[in-house]
């Protein structure tokens, strides 16, 4: 049976994790991406099936530690998972911008183990624009649709240009997405958007706790 992993289920892994490895003596990063970086940062997303992670280090152990983690606490053995290296970051683009969110475990004095970093709200705009769902998959398609539509609202990038400029920040070399040369699938997602971000006007801005900034690292 799939389990919803909630910010609460999410942080207690972390801190087991992290304590396996300061155990170890070592200390792991990751950077946390998808629905369970909404579930970190704000308040857009409750749950998620998952936690989409790139291992920036040790990525062979950090992938031990995962498994232990998942048999101590009772989790699926892909609870954590490196899918999102697919398009995060995009070989040969710029890099996210990574930010520092938290250091586990959070016990007070206990040596730190795991390190985790978080996209900007814009870069996971981008990502959002980018994803590509099966066509019959509608609930994943309408669930992206809303969680870029809130990040919209946090990053005030909210017009067909900014996201356009966005994109190509982000996106400079990906095939059929050059500048202002747009794919048929990428308008499409554009033009979605753009009406669902007029219809969610009534509705409450959603609330963004960690860092913010540039989409893409400085070079």
């Amino acid at each position: 049976m799939a389990i919803e992993l909630t910010k609460d289920i999410i942080e207690r892994a972390f801190d087991a994790m992290g304590q396996m490895a300061a155990q170890r003596g070592l200390v792991v990063e990751i950077a946390v991406y998808g629905g369970s970086c909404l579930i970190l940062a704000s308040d857009i997303r409750g749950a998620s099936g998952d936690v989409d992670a790139v291992f920036l280090n040790e990525s062979r152990t950090v992938r031990q530690l995962a498994d232990d983690v998942a048999r101590r606490l009772g989790l699926p053995l892909d609870w954590i998972n490196e899918a999102v290296t697919r398009t995060a970051p995009p070989i040969g683009n710029p890099e996210p911008n990574l930010l520092p969110f938290g250091e586990y475990p959070r016990a007070r004095n206990s040596p730190v183990g795991l390190r985790v970093f978080l996209p900007t709200p814009a870069y996971l705009l981008a990502m959002k624009i980018l994803a590509n769902r099966l066509v019959d998959d509608v609930d994943k398609i309408q669930m992206d649709l809303d969680d870029a539509v809130s990040l919209m609202k946090v990053t005030k990038i909210f017009t067909r240009d900014a996201l356009v400029a966005l994109m190509t920040e982000c996106y400079p070399n990906l095939p059929g997405f050059a500048g202002t040369s747009l794919n048929a699938r990428i308008n499409a997602k554009l033009d979605a958007l753009m009406d669902a971000y007029v219809r969610s006007a009534d509705a409450p801005d959603p609330t963004w706790h960690a860092g913010g900034g540039p989409a893409t690292r400085p070079r």
